[in-house]
C-alpha cells in the first residue's frame, strides 16, 4: 500500500519571495514515506494558524493540474493574511498529494475525512474516489465538469461545463456562421462537449470530426473541415489530442480562427506546444476568465491587479488554471468569515446557497439544481505565446 505525502505549506506571508514549485517540493512527510515525500517538515512561525486541507494532483501525470491551482491561490491567501487572516488566524494548507492517482485520492481523503472544510485540486476521476470518504465534509471541488448534485455536500468553484460551450454559441451566432466545425474526441468527455454546442447552436449547422483522444496526428480531420470552408473550428478534443488538431493546424497554416477549450489555456499545455503554436488567428475559451477584458468594468480593476500579481509572482501570465485556484480560495474564505471557524456542515452549506461571494467576479451558488458558481463569466480570448488578450465575441474581430 503506498502511503502518501502530507504537505504542510508555510503560510502565505513567508512566501512572497519563493517560487511556488520550491513551496510544494519543501513539504514535510507525515507517518512513512513514499514517492514526492521530502525528508524535513517546515515549521509555521508562532501565533494561531487555521490551516485548510488540500486534496490535489501534485505528482504524476497530472501534477501540472494540482500545482497549478496552488499558484493560483497563493495572491489571495497573501492578501488575507496581511488584512490579519480570519478571525486573527492565519490560513494556511496542509496538502495531500494524490500522486495523479485514483487510490491516492481516497487515502487522502481518508486522512481527512473528519476535516469541516476540504478543497480538492485534482482531476475528476481522482477527485470521485475522494468524495465518499468527505461525507461530512464542505468539499470544494475545483475540477470542472462535476456538476455535484445541490443535495451533495460538494461544491463546484468553477462553472457549470455547459458555460464555456455557450460561448461557442455566442460567437457563431454574432458570427452569422450557417456552419461550424468542430473536432471532438470520441469519448465521453468529447461528446458531452459536443452535446452542450448542439443545445444552443439553433439553426447553425455543426461538421464533426471525431478523433480518438489519444490521436498523434489530426491532420485529417482537420483538412476535411478546412476543404468544407467551415468558417471557424472549434477543438472539443482533450488530451493528447487536443494537441495533434494544433500541430496539424499549425502546419497547414490556415485563415480559418481556430478556437480551442479551456483546459489548453493552460501555461503548461501552451509550453508544451511552444514549437508548433499557431501564430496566428489562434483563440481559447477559458471556464474563467483570464483578463480584465472578460468580466464587466465592476471587476476589472480586481482581476487587472491579480493578473499583474501573478504575474510578477509566477514568470508567466496567470492561466485557466491558476485562476480556477484564485475562485477556490476565494470561496473557502468567504465561507469561513460568514459563518465563523466552527458552523456546521449544514450551516455552511445554507451559507453558501444565500450569499454572494467576492473574488474576481461575484458569484453565487444559487443555481437552483446544482452547487455549481454562476456569474462566472468564461471570456473568449486570443492566444499569443503564453499570454491572453480578450477578443470580440464574433468573426472577424
Amino acid at each position: 500500500m503506498v502511503t502518501l505525502p502530507i504537505r504542510v505549506a508555510r503560510p502565505v506571508t513567508l512566501l512572497a519571495g519563493l517560487a511556488v514549485t520550491g513551496l510544494l517540493a519543501s513539504a514535510c512527510a507525515s507517518g512513512g514515506s513514499g514517492p514526492g515525500t521530502a525528508a524535513a517538515a517546515t515549521t509555521a512561525p508562532p501565533g494561531p494558524s487555521l490551516s485548510i486541507p488540500v486534496i490535489g494532483d501534485f505528482t504524476g501525470a497530472d501534477a501540472f493540474f494540482g500545482t497549478g491551482q496552488v499558484e493560483g491561490m497563493q495572491h489571495e491567501l497573501s492578501a488575507l493574511n496581511k488584512a490579519g487572516g480570519i478571525g486573527g488566524k492565519r490560513v494556511t494548507l496542509t496538502e495531500c498529494d494524490t500522486q495523479s492517482s485514483v487510490s491516492g485520492a481516497a487515502q487522502c481523503a481518508a486522512k481527512y475525512r473528519h476535516s469541516p472544510i476540504v478543497i480538492t485540486v485534482s482531476v475528476i476521476a481522482n477527485l470521485k474516489a475522494a468524495l465518499p470518504s468527505l461525507t461530512g465534509s464542505l468539499v470544494l471541488a475545483s475540477t470542472n465538469l462535476l456538476n455535484p448534485p445541490r443535495s451533495s455536500n460538494a461544491f463546484q468553484t468553477a462553472p457549470a461545463g455547459a458555460t464555456a460551450y455557450a460561448e461557442v454559441d455566442q460567437i457563431a451566432h454574432a458570427s452569422h456562421f450557417p456552419v461550424l466545425g468542430v473536432i471532438a474526441s470520441d469519448d465521453s468527455v468529447g461528446t458531452a462537449q459536443l452535446k452542450f454546442i448542439k443545445a444552443g447552436m439553433g439553426s447553425t449547422r455543426l461538421d464533426v470530426q471525431f478523433v480518438p483522444p489519444a490521436a498523434t496526428d489530426d491532420t485529417v480531420a482537420v483538412q476535411k473541415l478546412l476543404s468544407a470552408h467551415v468558417p471557424m473550428i472549434y477543438a472539443a478534443a482533450l488530451g493528447t489530442a487536443g494537441a495533434a488538431v494544433i500541430r496539424a493546424y499549425s502546419q497547414l497554416k490556415p485563415a480559418t480562427p481556430l478556437v480551442v477549450t479551456g483546459a489548453d489555456a493552460s501555461y503548461t499545455f501552451l509550453k508544451g506546444i511552444s514549437s508548433f503554436e499557431p501564430s496566428a488567428n489562434f483563440y481559447t475559451i477559458p471556464g474563467t476568465p483570464l483578463v480584465p477584458g472578460d468580466i464587466h468594468s465592476g471587476s476589472q480593476a480586481a482581476m487587472a491587479a491579480y493578473v499583474a500579481s501573478a504575474k510578477a509572482r509566477l514568470g508567466h501570465a496567470p492561466d485557466t488554471i491558476d485562476v480556477s485556484g484564485a475562485y477556490a480560495i476565494d470561496v473557502a474564505i468567504a465561507v469561513l468569515k460568514g459563518t465563523g471557524l466552527h458552523s456546521s456542515l449544514p450551516a455552511r452549506e445554507k451559507w453558501l446557497h444565500t450569499h454572494p461571494i467576492h473574488s474576481l467576479t461575484t458569484v453565487t451558488f444559487s443555481n437552483p439544481a446544482l452547487n455549481v458558481l454562476s456569474n462566472v463569466p468564461p471570456g473568449f480570448d486570443k492566444i499569443d505565446g503564453q499570454a491572453f488578450s480578450a477578443a470580440a465575441p464574433r468573426f472577424p474581430s
